[in-house]
């Protein structure tokens, strides 16, 4: 994204700080367009916001609802059972997670949720049971702590979500930057800029044992090349892997993908191709729960907007010698 494409992590002590305040001042500079009042949001029924399916072409998703002016910094997100939204315009302050529920059939207006961080939410995330929802905020992790972005995890309570706590320090020792996912067994895949990454980004994960995360170890290079590879989306069953690659070999970030071969490990990361990528930036994919849908931001017609389309495209890179996985 413009202003928001992550940079190498090699730089450290003064300049390290500089990259901090650099991406805090770039939150704080974005405005989003206010929402409109619940009196006037627009009937909705039906899965997905009551939008018109995609076919095999990206299209906008909700064009006439998703209206902020500068963008999304992530996709919307749905819960397992479709039936709650979550999505977080770019804003002021990072802060605006809205979250919009379905009742018979009818979808709410979204309304503006505090989950009582100084720093604001950005690019939520539902586990695959849609018990706990992760994030990144730019909360310090400790009273007096350095602000820059971490992971945190909110628990669902009866009345919303429980007060976030930050995931493990093993992760925390990570620096990270944008979306992230987690597997249906609680494996955590993100961007990690730890001093060391091939080319200042690269996809780790850490494995969820024993009711606490592990030490997060990188892919290797059938998924991590030369340049920045980030944002990461794992299948629920770890069978396939979407993330963003940008450079050495484009000027601009595109999808890629990649898919977990039977005898363990990945095959080499492929170029989702014109079909998903466009002249512009795309980054940030999200597969629906039912696996149906693939969605991105992308800078193709308007500044970072989402798209969707069939996530059959993911299936139909798969290597003819295995077949099998689902979201």
């Amino acid at each position: 994204m413009k202003g928001s494409i992550p940079v190498p992590a090699a730089a450290s002590g003064s300049a390290q700080r500089l990259k901090n305040a650099a991406r805090i001042l770039c939150a704080l500079i974005l405005l989003a367009v206010p929402l409109a009042p619940a009196d006037k949001f627009p009937a909705l029924a039906g899965p997905y916001l009551g939008q018109q399916p995609p076919g095999d072409k990206p299209v906008l998703f909700a064009p006439g609802i998703m209206t902020s002016e500068q963008g999304y910094h992530s996709s919307i997100v749905f819960s397992p059972d479709l039936r709650e939204a979550i999505w977080c315009p770019m804003s002021r302050d990072g802060s605006r997670l809205l979250i919009a529920r379905m009742a018979d059939g009818k979808w709410s207006a979204p309304r503006d949720t505090d989950l009582g961080l100084t720093a604001g939410v950005l690019d939520p995330i539902y586990s695959t049971d849609g018990k706990k929802l992760f994030f990144l905020s730019f909360a310090p992790d400790i009273p007096g702590g350095t602000a820059r972005e971490r992971i945190w995890c909110a628990e669902r309570t009866p009345g919303g979500f429980s007060r976030p706590t930050p995931i493990d320090e093993v992760v925390r020792a990570h620096p990270t930057h944008w979306t992230f996912s987690v597997a249906r067994n609680g494996n955590l895949y993100f961007t990690s800029e730890i001093e060391g990454a091939r080319g200042g980004q690269d996809i780790y994960v850490a494995r969820f044992a024993g009711g606490k995360y592990l030490a997060p170890e990188e892919l290797g290079p059938a998924v991590n090349g030369a340049g920045k590879d980030f944002a990461p989306f794992i299948a629920a069953d770890e069978s396939y892997l979407v993330f963003a690659r940008l450079g050495p070999e484009t000027k601009k970030a595109d999808l890629y993908v990649s898919f977990r071969k039977p005898e363990g490990g990945w095959t080499r990361a492929q170029d989702m191709g014109p079909t998903v990528n466009s002249t512009g930036h795309d980054l940030a994919p999200y597969v629906s729960p039912d696996g149906r849908y693939l969605f991105f931001v992308s800078q193709r017609e308007r500044l970072n907007g989402i798209y969707w389309l069939n996530a059959a495209i993911i299936h139909k890179l798969r290597p003819g010698k295995f077949s099998g996985g689902a979201n």
